[in-house]
């Protein structure tokens, strides 16, 4: 109702001053035309009293003529006497400069008497003998006039004060049923489509701009509940295609695993196989010796079990889930999973730990992923006899020229190579997906773009340090976050 109450405030105010305006302006020219009807009307009782005065003058005498004079002003508002011109003696009265010489000429002045009274004033010259310069005073106050002026305006302030009620009253109800209430619906409309709600269309009754605005707000909502559904749907696939991509990225780092892992099962198949057969050909003479051979078999089956089912973890598909994540126990079980496939590349893959725990609100599986790709990236990286570390670090800050997305304290994951380094121009490809420099059936170009995208969807990002034939350092950062220093165990 805003908006109502102003449009009616200038609507009146408007109103107001046109009344104002035109009161002025009448009053001013009713003036005018009263005070041009007084002077007219005291010009010819000038004259026809002038004559008179003259004639009783030439047949009477001067003081016949002054009687004449004050009778006729006895009952009159008008006011008469005899002044002399400047400079030709005195009747009582100041002498008033005037042609004397021509007396068909009348002159009128309006002057103020005193502090209150405001008089106008015509002289008529007369022509009496032996008294030259004598003009006839004839006066009259502004009295009827001034009472005129407050009637009129009078008029006018009731004449206002009623149009300002009726119109005043008339604009506020029109306002109301015209702007006030469809701007209030249009609000409305609005406030339920910044919240969200598309739903149920806005009536609006007219075919003003206030209607056409309304049937465009529906049609924005209905627009924009369409786009929402579509957006709706291309996220969900979008998010079911990223997990269709990064689960086939794992199987195919889990192929890459299962040859090292093959190798490492070996060893301790031979052992159970042999302590098998030692215990089937009786081979063993008493207890002791059969309960040892027996630990060593329950032994070597528990760590085949380990790594099979670090494999299957690691291949399994599942949900995100964030919670308290200690990286270095990432960066064992990578390393851990991982040791096979570099024994058998003949690379040394190491682990360096901080003295701590370094915890960060994470998905455990999915850094994992990411720091394999990184591992494997570098693995295959490296020639023979090289070394690959993984590092765990706990940064106050970021030391990254990168603005990160977050300040504050940070963890990184760096894993550093010994290999061949990456070019300026290859750097600012590697993680756009499917671009791999590795051979035909070595890489699917994948790795390092779903390791980007995993460490962005956890607020961090990833460097690279990197010069050709000097190797390379992958720095996985991460916010991290306040805890009591005690990681809970990982949901996998």
């Amino acid at each position: 109702m805003k908006l109502v109450r102003r449009l009616t405030f200038w609507l009146l105010v408007a109103i107001g001053g046109v009344f104002a305006v035109d009161t002025l302006v009448s009053v001013r020219h009713h003036l005018s035309l009263f005070e041009r009807d007084m002077r007219r009307d005291e010009r010819v009782l000038g004259r026809v009293l002038g004559r008179a005065v003259e004639q009783a003058w030439r047949d009477r005498g001067e003081h016949e003529a002054l009687d004449l004079l004050e009778q006729l002003a006895a009952d009159s508002p008008f006011r008469f006497r005899l002044v002399p011109s400047a400079g030709h003696g005195d009747l009582g009265a100041p002498g008033v400069a005037f042609d004397s010489t021509r007396p068909e000429r009348s002159m009128t002045q309006v002057r103020q008497d005193g502090e209150v009274e405001t008089r106008i004033y015509t002289y008529v010259p007369l022509a009496v003998p032996g008294r030259p310069g004598l003009a006839l005073e004839v006066s009259e106050p502004f009295i009827e006039e001034e009472r005129y002026l407050m009637e009129r305006v009078r008029f006018r302030l009731v004449t206002a004060g009623a149009l300002v009620l009726v119109g005043g009253g008339l604009a506020w109800m029109l306002g109301i049923r015209f702007v006030g209430r469809p701007v209030a619906q249009l609000v409305d409309k609005a406030r339920r489509i910044g919240a969200g709600d598309f739903s149920g269309p806005l009536v609006v009754r007219g075919r003003d701009e206030l209607s056409q605005l309304a049937d465009e707000m529906n049609h924005m909502a209905a627009n924009l509940d369409a786009a929402g559904r579509r957006l709706a749907e291309e996220s969900a696939a979008r998010i079911a295609t990223l997990g269709q991509l990064r689960h086939a990225d794992r199987l195919t780092t889990v192929g890459q695993l299962a040859s090292g892992i093959a190798h490492e099962l070996g060893t301790p198949l031979n052992v159970v196989s042999g302590r098998a057969k030692m215990i089937l050909g009786g081979e063993l003479r008493d207890d002791e010796e059969l309960a040892h051979t027996s630990r060593v078999i329950v032994e070597q089956t528990e760590r085949m079990a380990r790594i099979v089912r670090q494999l299957l973890d690691f291949a399994r598909r599942g949900g995100a889930e964030k919670c308290a994540t200690d990286l270095a126990r990432v960066a064992r079980d990578t390393v851990t999973l991982i040791g096979p496939l570099a024994k058998r590349r003949g690379v040394e893959l190491a682990c360096r730990e901080a003295g701590e725990p370094i915890l960060v609100e994470a998905d455990a599986s999915q850094l994992q992923q990411a720091l394999i790709n990184l591992v494997m990236n570098s693995l295959q990286a490296t020639p023979r006899g090289g070394r690959v570390t993984v590092q765990v670090l706990s940064h106050a800050a970021p030391l990254s020229r990168t603005p990160p997305r977050r300040p504050g304290p940070c963890a990184e994951l760096r894993v550093s190579d010994e290999g061949s380094g990456i070019s300026p121009q290859q750097r600012d490809a590697i993680f756009d997906p499917f671009f791999t420099t590795k051979p035909v059936g070595e890489g699917t170009g994948l790795g390092l773009s779903v390791a980007h995208g995993i460490v962005e969807e956890h607020g961090g990002w990833i460097e690279v340090e990197s010069e050709p034939g000097q190797g390379s350092h992958f720095g996985l950062w991460l916010p991290r976050e306040a805890r009591d220093g005690r990681p809970r165990p990982d949901r996998r």
